[in-house]
């Protein structure tokens, strides 16, 4: 089948920024990015490209690079967004008066409730609602840069989620990344994808509990090493607390165990064992410092929204209030009050069939002063 030529933006050229783009533009499609720091953009400039290696091979050349919006956004069909979750309301600032209607932005991944945050975000900007969000579950690339504008891939992950916001928009416009990741899944709508945010039940516990040897700046593989057996059983716990937040809100999502057996070829009953024997992780080491997006971006954009799902319905969430609160002390700030509680999100009170109807409509059911839908 012969797949007609989009104009896709990628903003953010880190290790999936290049990756996505890499990938898209390897299938025949017109790619721009976009990057902040300049080296990167400097970097694939003086390249003709980024090149791919691993699973995807080949130069890909790249239609626009550039550190400007204005380069990169009009006029294209997709704006997928692989910055840090904790940057999408950012993002959505300063994007915002770039987009026209019928765009489709994708957040990639959106974490829990990211496409609620850039709508709001857009929506407190003036800017009018015809613009589609969707998100994808994680990350669809496993890779890392091993170069100036070179990719590794090692992974493509299967059987994903990805889902659009609001839901009754359909999936029109996002049919190219189905065309491209075929074992890909339509989800119902975004509530899927934000409570099978697993990075929020993997990363935290997994790096709070490795605090000795990463801030000894100890060389240690992130997932080959650290996550134990013991470790195992903690993020299993922590699981089980995300799946009764999900079955509150009546959304059927997968196990943290079912996730590594569909999306890796993995070995192993227990999760540890599917965890070290998947090969797409081998390479993976621990990031030197407690000043990671492990912690930086899952605490905000992923255990903080499940707590706060877990006070809108009086469902107890212990492990998730302890991460949060560890995570406080040792960084000196307030994850609660910066991250994507259902109180910044506009949605205290709505209950789940409110929060249920904004996530198909984009409406709400009680309105409120601050988002007059």
């Amino acid at each position: 089948m012969i797949m007609s030529k989009e104009k896709i933006a990628v903003i953010g050229a880190g290790n999936l920024g290049q990756a996505m783009a890499g990938h898209f533009a390897l299938k025949g499609h017109q790619v721009s990015i976009q990057n902040r720091s300049h080296s990167k953009i400097d970097d694939i400039n003086s390249r003709g490209g980024i090149l791919m290696k691993g699973v995807i091979n080949g130069l890909a050349k790249m239609e626009v690079a550039s550190y400007d919006f204005a380069d990169v956004v009009p006029g294209r069909d997709m704006i997928m967004v692989t910055v840090p979750a904790s940057s999408h309301a950012d993002i959505a600032r300063k994007i915002g008066k770039y987009l026209e209607p019928g765009q489709i932005v994708m957040l990639h991944p959106g974490h829990t409730f990211g496409a609620f945050e850039f709508h709001n975000t857009l929506l407190g900007m003036g800017i009018d609602t015809l613009i589609t969000i969707g998100e994808i579950q994680t990350s669809l690339i496993t890779c890392r840069l091993i170069g100036p504008a070179e990719v590794m891939a090692s992974g493509i992950k299967t059987r994903l989620p990805i889902s659009i916001f609001p839901a009754n928009h359909g999936f029109d416009k996002a049919e190219l990344l189905f065309k491209i990741y075929p074992t890909s899944v339509k989800a119902p709508n975004v509530l899927k994808t934000s409570l099978e945010n697993l990075n929020a039940v993997v990363h935290p516990p997994v790096t709070l509990l490795n605090t000795g040897r990463i801030d000894s700046a100890v060389d240690f593989l992130y997932y080959w090493e650290g996550f134990t057996p013991s470790i195992s059983h903690v993020v299993q716990a922590l699981d089980a607390e995300r799946l009764l937040l999900a079955d509150a809100l009546g959304v059927e999502v997968i196990t943290l165990q079912g996730f590594f057996a569909s999306a890796y070829p993995t070995k192993g009953e227990e999760l540890w064992e599917k965890i070290r024997s998947n090969e797409a992780y081998r390479k993976i080491t621990a990031p030197k410092s407690m000043k990671t997006r492990l912690i930086l971006e899952d605490l905000p954009t992923g255990l903080v929204p499940y707590s706060s799902l877990g006070q809108e319905f009086g469902i107890p969430t212990p492990l998730c209030d302890a991460f949060i609160d560890v995570s406080n002390a040792m960084m000196m700030t307030d994850f609660r009050k910066e991250g994507r509680t259902l109180e910044n999100l506009g949605l205290t009170g709505q209950g789940a069939d409110g929060i249920r109807y904004f996530a198909e409509t984009g409406k709400r059911i009680k309105r409120s002063a601050d988002y007059a839908d």
